[in-house]
């Protein structure tokens, strides 16, 4: 390449001078005053609107959602390099309360759409302009058809605040304050469970030891706190929804995943067929490691590991070199994304930890934050990142409603993008340990998705079934814990953690209830359209291109349909989907044979 790549990304290029910028408080400003405006109208709006003054307040209303949007998208990357600054901090503040005002205005919209009658309803959805986001609005009618009246929903929201949000805030809390022992340099000192999860992933088996049965001694001691927690979510959740006469607990999030309940237990079942796989992977994996079984502290600790460093201008070249053979229009993409300055890549102090993808639609660009430390595992992150930016640049001439994607499709790009670029790896590895890593990477990761999800969203149906009769006891939560668990790593496991479901805040979120699954969906989806990019070859970019434009505006089932020309409500489809990593164990298990 003739350009020198460099690690940091240009935030000023999108707004120059950073919280200084005014070029950015001007749009902060202009936000402010919309809203005002909009709670104006909506308040005014009734049944003797034009059409065109509902269509017009439709497009004012998309171009404050993106506008909010990339205020939020870029206060999280100005964060993300600015952790310490109060300046940004208020920042910050000042956009939540601008994306809360907004999910008030869609309250207000939902109530406009509410009462248009069906005759007025049929007229607008014929409309030229409507048309482009016909889908949304139907969606929305539809979930407003199902729910309550307007204003019963509105009660049950402002209720929601010091009620169901208010247990989720204080998980929060108790999270935030658990404190684990831990020693360190011959001194013992009290550690955060974000810093406890690090000490997890050690080389040393001592150390993962300590601190797991640490963390499982101080989660014993906590546990009646957090079940009181975990059943108030539940029961009021269970409450709405028996007030709006629904009696299945999956309605909303096959619903908001726009995929068909029926489809994704056909997934879960072609998933559970194939368990057994798994199970004889970590058999292997403790034969590996020395060890007579597994316990739950060595499950994502590497039994193989590469010593090689890539530098950040080798982990650019091998991303661009494998972009390109899948299409000319996503390597160049990835090219500008990296010579424009676009990714945030450079280990140092004074960053937040974790990886993503930030999205401005009004700059049509994304931003991409990471810590570069040379490995492998940073090359797919970046590759993975890159993905989600590609869905942005497919989607950023569509309008704002039908930018919004569910979480089951958003893996979709990332998930591809991923997956070119780690398949390259594994053909080309220079040794056989290095082979060994980068196939390990791929099955940890696939079982993630495959296994460990799929069971903790079984777990938690069974959760709510339970918690219909009354409010679990610990020992019941934890039971139901263990029996997943088992079904997990079958008998490959000695020592388990039957307090897991303490530590993973997606039990506890409360925007959507079984917000897990969606994972295993976006995971195995992007599989199905892998294996037939392969099978493809040059004619299919296009056609993957089209899948990921119209995924704002049609379910699961329909893009499938449409545009792979597959019924995933068939179990074939999940069977192929799952191939990719049982071929990754079953080739991991023959290099490993000798070796035993």
């Amino acid at each position: 390449m003739e350009k020198v790549i460099g690690e940091n990304w240009s935030l000023d290029s999108l707004y120059a001078g950073g919280k200084e910028s005014s070029e950015l408080n001007g749009l902060i400003s202009q936000l402010k005053h919309d809203m005002k405006g909009f709670q104006e109208i909506v308040q005014t709006f009734d049944q003797f609107y034009s059409e065109k003054d509902l269509i017009d307040l439709l497009q004012q209303i998309q171009e404050f959602k993106q506008a909010s949007f990339e205020l939020d998208e870029f206060m999280v990357c100005l964060y993300a390099v600015n952790v310490d600054d109060p300046d940004v901090s208020k920042l910050v503040d000042e956009s939540a309360k601008l994306q809360a005002d907004y999910e008030s205005l869609k309250i207000d919209l939902d109530e406009i759409l509410a009462g248009i009658s069906e005759a007025k309803w049929k007229h607008l959805m014929n409309h030229d302009e409507v048309k482009e986001y016909q889908f949304y609005l139907e969606e929305r009618k539809q979930k407003m058809d199902d729910k309550l009246p307007i204003e019963m929903e509105k009660v049950i929201n402002k209720l929601s605040v010091n009620g169901f949000i208010g247990w989720e805030d204080y998980y929060e809390q108790m999270m935030g304050a658990l404190r684990f022992p831990v020693e360190k340099d011959g001194k013992k000192e009290e550690i955060s469970f974000g810093q406890a999860g690090r000490y997890l992933f050690s080389s040393d088996r001592s150390v993962r030891q300590n601190i797991a049965r640490n963390i499982v001694e101080v989660c014993e001691e906590q546990a009646e706190s957090f079940a009181t927690v975990l059943n108030r979510i539940n029961g009021f959740r269970l409450d709405v929804y028996k007030q709006r006469g629904w009696d299945n607990v999956l309605k909303e999030a096959m619903e908001e995943n726009r995929i068909n309940e029926q489809t994704v237990q056909t997934m879960v079942s072609a998933i559970n067929e194939n368990r057994e796989v798994a199970h004889i992977f970590f058999k292997r994996k403790a034969q590996v490691m020395e060890l007579e079984k597994l316990a739950w502290y060595d499950m994502e600790t590497p039994s193989f590991t590469s010593d090689k460093k890539i530098s950040y201008q080798e982990a650019a070249d091998i991303i661009i070199t494998q972009f390109y053979k899948f299409s000319d229009k996503l390597g160049k993409f990835a090219e500008n994304a990296f010579q424009e300055g676009w990714i945030e890549a450079e280990d140092r102090k004074g960053k937040t930890h974790g990886g993503f993808c930030a999205f401005m639609p009004l700059k049509k660009e994304s931003r991409i934050f990471l810590t570069f430390t040379g490995s492998y595992q940073d090359v797919v992150t970046i590759a993975h990142e890159l993905g989600h930016a590609y869905h942005n640049y497919i989607l950023q001439d569509e309008p704002a409603f039908t930018q919004e994607i569910s979480t089951s499709v958003a893996e979709t790009a990332s998930t591809f993008a991923e997956n070119l670029v780690l398949d390259a790896a594994i053909e080309h590895a220079s040794s056989e340990e290095d082979k060994l890593s980068l196939l390990e990477m791929k099955i940890l990761n696939g079982l993630k998705y495959q296994v460990t999800v799929p069971a903790m969203f079984q777990f938690e149906q069974k959760l709510y079934g339970q918690r219909m009769q009354g409010p679990l006891t610990v020992n019941e939560i934890s039971s139901l814990m263990e029996g997943m668990i088992k079904k997990i790593y079958g008998d490959a496991l000695d020592e388990n953690n039957k307090y897991l479901w303490m530590t993973i805040p997606h039990f506890f979120h409360t925007d959507l209830a079984f917000y897990n699954i969606p994972y295993t969906i976006g995971y195995l989806f992007s599989n199905g359209i892998y294996a037939m990019a392969k099978e493809q070859g040059k004619q299919f970019p296009e056609q993957y291109d089209a899948l990921l434009q119209s995924s704002g505006k049609m379910t699961v089932e329909d893009l499938a349909s449409r545009f792979l020309n597959k019924d995933i409500g068939e179990k074939e489809f999940w069977e192929a989907s799952l191939e990719p990593t049982i071929e990754a164990i079953n080739e991991y298990m023959k290099l490993t044979e000798k070796m035993i």
